[in-house]
């Protein structure tokens, strides 16, 4: 009786096979929604295990807390930079060169071109490699390797569960939102960077997972972590709105030196050729004479920023600082260390929006805006300029400050320095895709393709048809077309090759035959009944999404799909016309 009861179609609704086919669907947004949840939980608890580690490390090995590299002897400043790029070479020759990829850039790739499937051995080198350069001090943030990992744990969720291809994206979207949210405490932030950069799309059904996702995530790192401003001073609204010229100015020239960032960073990328080994030595010679002549230049360098609020820093000083963060943090990148430079980034617009506060309000001989509205303006827009996200990053500058008033002028020198810009490097928007082309990646982002990506085959096939073979006896035959169904998948006897057919081509063929008394015969060859409409057919798996099936099809090895499940059974067909019919 209780089996009986489960198999009534209520029941069916709450089996895992009803929940994988219905997010293959456009509206599946309770789905999305409850898969949006658990990817923000589970990113959240990888981000306070990350942190947590980061921070024994620190205390452990150092002593110290992270950020504090300051605070070290002068030797150990040295030492522990250099320790820290031959550990990551290391860690590069024993994992095999697949697993390398890492980052911001490798989530975009597999994204793009593998339906979000994050391999977990990257995550796991990528944890690895992030605690080492965030311990050893390297110029380096933790916002990359966490929307790494953050893509990781979920998209491995979605394996796990074997869910279509369409939700995994979905999922890897999920991951990045919550682990900037959790990074930052910064959830509306996080929302937007995963449709900005990752996802490079809105729609609403993308938007609630998402919300959900960095929501949960952000609030989870918080009850367990704590929340807490990054930064000592709010900043006020802007004095007066004669300072707005002032401002996109400022803009300007973040933007033109965020140009000079991406452009540096990609002439490094062409030692890639070199050795890992000298490669990264580089990198840590570079950082450990930072550490010994200025080592206020070591970690993200945030601290740098609260510096700067209180005006005590000349112009020269924060200048000086400014280009030498740049010059250090593209030299690391740029030579292939896995670091993160979002954090750094920020860091450099925050020091070089402040020597334009200073040089604003030297030129204008008067009262003017707080030196610390320059300096997070200046954050937003070469965050802004860099990862071409204009959103997320006036959403992070309204978070980090908490105060709306800042967001106009922020508008201004974000809108300011991503055309600038955009104007300067017109076929490098971000230094995470210019980063994939140098590498050989092409990045494409064509409307109709996510549309198909967002949808799984099974929103669309046809559940129609009849499996037969090719040699049919009469009896059968009529047996098949009693069902009425609209197509025929047939298999012919020689070979694994299979051919789909209308079904009515097959009635009326035998309506013809019938007609004949002489010549009925008592078995049919389906391949010599005349078809118009006779196509090659191909298997796919249910997983699939639409792109890929039209992708499939466009390659001309095949005329039409039939959807297998994971133990081969065929669970419906798809033609070109079906795919046609669901975009017009």
């Amino acid at each position: 009786m209780a089996n009986n009861l489960f198999n009534k179609p209520f029941f069916q609704r709450f089996t895992l096979q009803h929940f994988r086919e219905r997010l293959a669907h456009l509206d599946a947004l309770p789905q999305l929604t409850l898969l949006g949840l658990i990817s923000g939980l589970a990113t959240g608890g990888v981000m306070v295990l990350f942190i947590s580690s980061l921070n024994a490390l620190s205390e452990l090995l150092l002593g110290i807390e992270p950020e504090d590299h300051e605070s070290l002897p002068l030797t150990i400043r040295v030492i522990t930079p250099l320790i820290g790029c031959l550990l990551l070479a290391l860690v590069f020759r024993l994992c095999r060169p697949k697993w390398r990829s890492s980052g911001v850039g490798h989530v975009l790739e597999r994204f793009t071109f593998n339906q979000g499937h994050m391999p977990w051995q990257n995550a796991v080198i990528q944890y690895i490699n992030a605690i080492i350069s965030l311990a050893s001090g390297l110029s380096a943030g933790r916002e990359g390797p966490a929307v790494h990992m953050g893509a990781s744990i979920s998209s491995f969720l979605g394996i796990s569960l074997k869910l279509p291809n369409n939700s995994i994206r979905l999922l890897a979207g999920c991951g990045s939102a919550a682990a900037i949210g959790a990074s930052f405490n910064t959830p509306i932030a996080g929302v937007i960077f995963a449709m900005e950069v990752i996802m490079a799309e809105y729609s609403l059904v993308g938007f609630i997972p998402i919300i959900l996702a960095s929501v949960s995530g952000t609030a989870l790192s918080q009850f367990l972590l704590g929340g807490g401003s990054l930064f000592q001073a709010t900043p006020t609204a802007l004095y007066t709105l004669a300072e707005l010229p002032w401002v996109a100015a400022s803009g300007i020239i973040i933007g033109i030196l965020a140009t000079f960032f991406i452009s540096f960073s990609g002439f490094l990328f062409r030692t890639h050729h070199w050795p890992v080994e000298v490669r990264f030595l580089l990198a840590g010679l570079i950082t450990a004479l930072s550490a010994a002549l200025l080592p206020s230049l070591l970690g993200s360098g945030f601290d740098l920023v609260n510096l700067s609020f209180n005006g005590e820093l000349g112009v020269s000083l924060l200048l000086f600082l400014a280009l030498s963060k740049l010059l250090l943090t593209a030299v690391t990148f740029g030579l292939g260390v896995p670091i993160g430079i979002i954090g750094p980034v920020m860091v450099v617009g925050g020091l070089m929006g402040a020597v334009m506060g200073h040089i604003g309000s030297f030129l204008a001989g008067t009262q003017v805006s707080d030196i610390s509205v320059y300096a997070m303006i200046g954050m937003a827009s070469m965050m802004a300029a860099s990862l071409q996200a204009p959103l997320a990053a006036l959403m992070a500058l309204m978070e980090l400050t908490g105060n709306p008033h800042i967001i106009m002028p922020g508008m201004l020198a974000v809108v300011s320095a991503t055309l600038t810009n955009r104007y300067l490097l017109p076929d490098h928007p971000s230094i995470f895709q210019y980063a994939l082309e140098l590498n050989g990646v092409k990045m494409k982002h064509l409307g109709l393709s996510q549309i198909l990506s967002r949808t799984g085959i099974g929103a669309i096939m046809s559940k129609d048809f009849k499996r037969c073979t090719n040699h049919l006896s009469l009896g059968h035959a009529k047996t098949v077309l009693a069902a009425k169904p609209r197509w025929l998948l047939i298999h012919e006897d020689d070979n694994d090759h299979f051919v789909l057919m209308p079904a009515a081509d097959l009635s009326n063929h035998l309506y013809l035959i019938s007609q004949d008394s002489h010549k009925t015969p008592e078995h049919i060859l389906l391949n010599d009944v005349p078809s118009e409409d006779r196509l090659s057919a191909s298997p796919f798996p249910q997983s699939a999404t639409l792109a890929e099936a039209q992708e499939k099809i466009a390659d001309m090895r095949t005329d039409a799909l039939y959807i297998c499940a994971e133990n081969n059974e065929v669970k419906g067909i798809v033609t070109p016309g079906m795919i046609e019919e669901f975009y017009r």
